[in-house]
């Protein structure tokens, strides 16, 4: 069953014709798995605290941040909550076909103060300062890019620095006073639209905050993004390989990057035999990527989860930032 939208659901039941022996493998515990679509985060958030009747088998991934104390700070949780890094790099792309000179698009992210962004996520359950599309646990791929420590011309402190930005902004070609911001609408999201107006208002650009349904969110914006677009990625695997090509040159490029000397430079990596010659040549391309501003990274993520009393087994499964789905089971 799928009913699409606010209101909707998705219900995927057991495969009738699955036996577990022809299929040792896979357990298929639950009868059935449902999706509901377009719950208030919060009201969701106290549904699994709560945890009573059909709630006892419910789940939440993203914790609002009024809820993140009442779940981390209280031991009764413990057994059924999960922090936990996760493999996704929170950032904001940056459309360049609407902003295509680079100090213009370097200003918005100097100018933003991440700073107040984090908190505003959860603090320490938000994660730390990103520095790049590429995220430390991926590996040896990974190394700092030194974006907001020089990379730029100068050190930009976590909440930012808008007379710098001010000065990239008279450096840049035909920079715009007024931008647009996408987001999917959330409480939380509503609030980090705000930090953005109030920090890019330091630098002298107006923004607009452009809330969108969160279930029709990616669809609107490739389709038809404003200048700025909030969003996150994770490697699909350890391997830069589906970080920067996917986000800078096809698939989920958000960004609208077309630029052939870059998208040559990441195909000679991709089928680089060399493991640690590969992973330099990610170093090279993640720092050329942070420089150019096509995505403002915030922060690397942390996750936070809840799960109903008869919900089991509960621990982050690290590849995919994710309840370890294949093998959880409703508690009888």
């Amino acid at each position: 069953e799928y009913q699409k939208g606010k209101g909707g659901k998705l219900v995927l039941v057991r495969n009738e014709n699955w036996s577990p022996d022809s299929d040792p493998y896979r357990k298929a515990y639950p009868d059935s798995w449902v999706y509901n679509f377009g719950i208030e985060e919060t009201v969701a958030d106290q549904r699994v605290i709560q945890s009573s009747g059909e709630d006892e088998y419910a789940m939440v991934q993203g914790l609002t941040t009024a809820s993140l104390p009442v779940v981390f700070e209280d031991p009764q949780y413990e057994s059924r909550r999960i922090d936990a890094f996760d493999p996704y790099t929170i950032y904001a792309a940056v459309n360049v076909e609407k902003i295509p000179d680079q100090k213009c698009r370097q200003a918005i992210g100097v100018a933003l103060d991440r700073d107040a962004l984090i908190k505003n996520a959860g603090g320490v359950y938000a994660g730390t300062y990103a520095d790049g599309a590429v995220k430390p646990n991926i590996g040896i791929d990974y190394a700092p890019t030194g974006l907001w420590d020089g990379l730029l011309g100068q050190a930009v402190p976590g909440t930012g620095d808008p007379e710098f930005a001010k000065k990239l902004l008279s450096e840049g070609a035909n920079c715009p006073t007024e931008i647009t911001l996408d987001y999917a609408q959330s409480e939380d999201s509503d609030k980090a639209a705000a930090i953005w107006v109030e920090s890019l208002k330091r630098a002298g650009i107006t923004v607009k905050p452009n809330p969108i349904e969160r279930g029709q969110y990616y669809g609107v914006v490739f389709e038809n993004g404003n200048e700025i677009m909030l969003g996150g990625w994770g490697a699909d695997w350890p391997n830069a390989s589906t970080v920067l090509p996917p986000l800078f040159v096809q698939g989920w490029n958000l960004s609208r990057v077309d630029d052939p000397a870059f998208a040559e430079k990441v195909k000679a990596a991709s089928i680089e035999l060399d493991r640690n010659t590969q992973a330099t040549k990610w170093h090279e391309l993640s720092k050329e990527a942070a420089s150019q501003m096509w995505i403002i990274p915030t922060r690397f993520g942390r996750d936070q989860r809840l799960a109903g009393t008869k919900v089991g087994p509960v621990f982050s499964w690290p590849a995919y930032g994710s309840f370890p789905y294949p093998i959880m089971y409703a508690v009888q």
